[in-house]
């Protein structure tokens, strides 16, 4: 592992700053986050207007070689599929009625034959200069250098508009100090395929205003040894929920740990807290956001033991969702917080499903393929049965068994998809594994599917109704998720 002490800190206020978004917002606070970019560059295949067999077929016309079996023999192919193929070329007027081959087929081949070899695609990854994380994340293209000019302290201010209609945003600079151990070790070339492989998936989940493309990359190389610091710049606004968050800056919804960070550097930081406490809405006597944290991540340690620090990313999760419960059960706190609160514990549960899957899944044939495509009935009849099997209370709700393939599927192989996929895929594991911890919840806790089913329901309905849930609901929803990640993760 590799750090910047003995070179010192690269990054300062004179160093370059990233946007990816601008416009008008004056409700948001802009804070600049160190990161370190790495150039790749990778061949990208280019795309083929035509397939291997209608190329072989356009290459045997011209050689008048124009009769299905003739063709079916010297591609060692079936006559029926030659026909589908012949037939395919006739429909794009590159085959003549008789097979022969037109103009447009002749033109077709010339352009093939003078293809050029696939495009060389220059990119950049990223990884966090605290601690050295890879984001998984590939920009394609020029990095989004913003422009910025230098208040009366020397400080960056960004600039966006027009030269008639300019805009001003003034940021915060979250710069290492001397504390800080700066992560800078050069990611692998698998890393960085994973990296743009989770970002083509998370792609295609989201709906993304972006024009840049993450080609599908099978190699890359390096272009320089030493990463180019930059300050990205951070959108932290107000959730709808009362809360605040920080805006993934790619564009992907909500960036969690992006928040977590600057939580951590809250008081830190001099001047950090105030400089976001239009959005903290805090006041001299109610407790600060950091004694919230404390005592969030002080109650979730209580009720599962110092054992949960070992999977951070769920531990982190549970504290996020105890400590939206503190703020609900503030006196001032607006209902729909209590809506907040039930939004991460499904996240926890999901993360604690996510990591039991890495850990029991197999080479084996997808778990999704034991679903039928469009027969719900049967579905219904494998997963009730399975879950009986195990322990669990059968039959299970509808709104679980009747859960589509496609998003079991997007589960299993994308990393995404909400609470109900996973649980699904969870029970498709715990039938093959008889060491998932699954079993062991079916024998203690009957009750639990249909208690993590009623959780999806009131989150889905906090979701598109946007009313508040009762608090004693959404008590019973907390005890859930602590429950379900006891029996996930800790229990032996």
């Amino acid at each position: 592992m590799a750090s910047r002490d003995s070179l010192g800190s690269p990054f300062d206020r004179d160093t370059a700053v990233l946007r990816f978004k601008a416009g008008k917002d004056p409700n948001a606070r802009w804070v600049l986050w160190p990161i370190f970019t790495w150039r790749v560059v990778a061949p990208v295949p280019r795309e083929r207007k035509i397939n291997l067999f209608q190329r072989a077929v356009l290459g045997l016309a011209r050689a008048k070689v124009t009769a299905i079996v003739e063709l079916a023999d010297r591609l060692l192919i079936a006559p029926d599929l030659a026909a589908l193929v012949v037939t395919e070329l006739q429909t794009m007027s590159l085959l003549g009625h008789a097979g022969d081959l037109t103009q447009r087929g002749l033109r077709m081949l010339d352009d093939i034959e003078d293809d050029p070899p696939d495009e060389a695609q220059v990119g950049h990854i990223i990884s966090d200069g605290f601690t050295g994380k890879l984001w998984p994340r590939f920009l394609s293209g020029d990095l989004p250098v913003a422009d910025v000019e230098a208040n009366e302290d020397g400080w960056p201010v960004m600039l966006s508009g027009s030269a008639g209609d300019p805009w001003r945003d003034w940021v915060f600079c979250v710069l290492p100090s001397g504390r800080d151990t700066l992560i800078s070790t050069r990611p692998s070339a698998t890393e960085v395929l994973r990296a743009a492989r989770r970002h083509r998936r998370q792609r295609d989940v989201d709906d993304i205003d972006d024009e840049r493309d993450v080609p599908r990359l099978q190699r890359v190389s390096f272009v320089d040894d030493q990463p180019a610091p930059y300050l990205l710049a951070l959108r932290v606004r107000r959730h709808e929920s009362g809360d605040w968050m920080v805006d993934d800056p790619f564009g992907h919804g909500e960036a969690i740990e992006l928040r977590a960070r600057l939580e951590e550097r809250l008081d830190t930081h001099n001047g950090l807290r105030s400089w976001l406490a239009p959005l903290l809405a805090a006041d001299s006597t109610a407790p600060t956001l950091a004694d919230l944290q404390a005592e969030a991540t002080w109650k979730v340690e209580e009720r599962l033991t110092l054992t949960i620090r070992q999977y951070d990313d769920v531990r982190q999760r549970l504290v996020a969702m105890q400590r939206a419960l503190l703020e609900a059960q503030s006196q001032d706190a607006p209902p729909d917080k209590w809506d907040d609160v039930l939004v991460k514990a499904q996240r926890a549960v999901e993360r604690a499903l996510y990591m039991v899957y890495r850990q029991h899944r197999n080479a084996r044939e997808a778990l999704f393929s034991q679903l039928a495509q469009s027969d719900k009935d049967f579905n219904r009849g494998l997963l009730d049965a399975v879950a009986a099997d195990l322990g669990f209370r059968a039959p299970l709700p509808v709104t679980l068994s009747s859960v589509r393939r496609g998003k079991v599927q997007n589960a299993e192989q994308g990393g995404g998809g909400s609470l109900r996929p996973w649980l699904v895929l969870g029970l498709l594991c715990a039938d093959r594994d008889e060491e998932h911890p699954l079993r062991r919840a079916g024998r203690t806790t009957p009750e639990l599917l249909h208690r993590l089913d009623e959780l999806a329901t009131a989150r889905d309905r906090a979701a598109h109704d946007g009313a508040a849930s009762w608090p004693q609901k959404v008590q019973r929803h907390v005890d859930t998720a602590y429950t379900a990640i006891e029996a996930l993760l800790l229990l032996q």
